[in-house]
């Protein structure tokens, strides 16, 4: 190779690297950007689930609660359950079957 297409070759070799240097500077800002950003909604999305089990843990807790308090209820008025229980159903059969 002659040496002015050596020098014409190194010079189009050291202009496209620095293309490419100014190009991955430019770009980082942008990466790092959206990186921060993506894990801001990571960490909002696990703040979330713990508070979603947190209700769900409390709101099964709550459910647990009114079964117990309702089974001693029944326990406690065998007869008094069993009405309400018949006149519910007449009232709801009643409901349901005029439609």
């Amino acid at each position: 190779m002659s040496e002015k297409a050596q020098t014409s070759k190194d010079r189009i070799t050291k202009s496209a690297h620095e293309g490419i240097e100014s190009a991955s500077n430019a770009a980082h800002p942008t990466v790092d950007r959206a990186a921060a950003g993506a894990h801001r909604a990571v960490e909002s999305a696990d703040q979330l689930a713990d508070q979603a089990g947190e209700a769900i843990g409390k709101a099964g807790a709550k459910g647990e609660e009114l079964v117990d308090a309702s089974t001693s209820y029944v326990r406690e008025h065998p007869l008094l359950s069993m009405g309400l229980a018949v006149t519910a159903g007449y009232v709801l059969s009643t409901l349901l079957s005029s439609r």
